[in-house]
């Protein structure tokens, strides 16, 4: 009998050793699938490389609050371009250089709106004519031959306001509050430019009809030269109703 009640002891005290041991390794195997602390500090940086109607440009952006992203970044984009109308042939090149300061507010989720500066604004076309031999142009209303021992050559260009707000709205965070690093962004806005300046000028000789015995230098001959004047006027006014420049764009970006 005592040696049953032996046997019986030993077994218990070999049980509740093995019991002890399990839930110790219960408890460290368990921990791994335990929710990892959620830390509360904003995100301090990241970086975005977007395409849009500024052109190509890069971003790079900091968390001001848990709604609100400071971001700020540069544009850049060159086209260029010929045509030939009327016998006139058409250089023209496309510049789109910008620097911009974005203030990201969330109202929904990644829906927010966004102000904005453009705090250099470098954006411009240029172009330049040549009009051959033949070829006539209208300035003011008045129809000018080109010389040939002179041609008429013209240089022409649109230019914008060096500094201009912004307003649009977009969704997507640069900054996601969130683990998750990439994120892709959305904005549509308006630029508030103000009416491009338009400069128009030429040089070589006009001719009152299609020879060479009525040639006048524009540069020299005030009837001519106002009535370049007039035609710059003329298109400036047209330009007059374009204040706003639209701003779409699209983002990748990757927070650190």
């Amino acid at each position: 009998m005592r040696r049953f009640v032996s046997i019986l002891s030993a077994a218990a005290l070999l049980l509740a050793s093995s019991g002890v041991a399990f839930a110790d390794d219960g408890d460290e195997g368990l921990a791994q699938f335990r929710p990892r602390p959620v830390s509360n500090s904003l995100p301090r940086f990241g970086v975005g490389v977007k395409a849009g109607s500024l052109g190509i440009g890069v971003q790079a952006g900091t968390a001001l609050a848990q709604r609100i992203n400071l971001r700020g970044g540069a544009n850049f984009f060159n086209y260029n371009d010929s045509l030939t109308k009327d016998g006139i042939v058409f250089n023209g090149s496309l510049q789109l250089r910008s620097v911009e300061a974005k203030l990201d507010v969330f109202l929904i989720g990644g829906f927010r709106v966004t102000p904005g500066l453009l705090l250099y604004n470098d954006n411009k076309v240029t172009a330049t004519g040549t009009v051959p031999n033949g070829s006539s142009v209208s300035f003011g209303g008045t129809r000018y031959f080109s010389n040939p021992n002179d041609p008429l050559r013209g240089t022409a260009g649109v230019s914008f306001q060096r500094f201009a707000p912004s307003l649009g709205i977009g969704f997507g965070n640069l900054l996601p509050r969130s683990a998750r690093h990439w994120s892709l962004s959305t904005d549509l806005g308006v630029v508030f430019g103000g009416a491009p300046q338009f400069a128009l000028g030429f040089a070589g000789s006009a001719c009152a009809q299609n020879n060479t015995t009525t040639c006048q230098p524009v540069a020299t001959t005030p009837s001519v030269s106002a009535n370049v004047e007039a035609e710059r006027v003329k298109i400036q006014g047209d330009l007059n109703s374009f204040k706003y420049y639209p701003e779409a764009s699209i983002m990748f970006g990757w927070k650190f």
